[in-house]
């Protein structure tokens, strides 16, 4: 827990300057069910079926993600850094617990999955990296709760990106086009 609380206060308050304050709520979202959902429903909408198809990975991804992470959330029940710690540098304010982090999660579960659907994709993993970074410097997780949703959500992703493959809900002929 010591390593844990110098690691947060290393990048909560030791990174701290004015354009992380402006960008980092910003890439937080990012990592958000509401951004990823709106993602994948808006992909759901568009005329090309393999992305269409995506959008149907993207939000079965989601849905096992916050059904994992709220079961993790509520066994484990670790109070949020900004609960916890004195002197937090506080940009933003969840509610519940804090382990793991379900914005990491979902981020790395999206990187992981699209990294699976093409190699063009696997510089997801850098912005997976940054909200996972973002939730640290916004005061509300801790490293190991990024940590541990990171991850958690690469197996999702890998584990829903190998179920793709194996029962060909996208097409290789398809994955081909992307």
């Amino acid at each position: 827990m010591i390593l844990d609380d110098t690691f947060f206060y290393l990048i909560n308050t030791s990174c701290r300057n004015d354009f992380f304050d402006m960008c980092m709520p910003f890439i937080s979202f990012l990592g958000g069910p509401e951004f990823l959902f709106t993602t994948g429903a808006v992909s759901l909408a568009l005329r090309k079926k393999e992305t269409r198809r995506l959008g149907i990975l993207l939000i079965a991804g989601l849905a096992a993600s916050l059904v994992v992470v709220n079961i993790l959330k509520i066994s484990v029940a670790r109070p949020r850094p900004f609960l916890a710690l004195a002197q937090v540098h506080i940009l933003a304010r969840e509610g519940g617990f804090s382990f793991p982090s379900g914005h990491a999660t979902n981020a790395f579960m999206a990187a992981t999955l699209l990294s699976a659907y093409s190699k063009k994709y696997r510089y997801f993993y850098i912005l997976a990296f940054l909200v996972a970074f973002s939730r640290i410097y916004l005061g509300v997780h801790y490293p190991s709760d990024v940590i541990a949703g990171a991850l958690l959500g690469a197996a999702l992703g890998y584990i829903l990106g190998t179920a793709n493959k194996k029962f060909h809900i996208v097409s290789d002929s398809e994955r081909k086009g992307a």
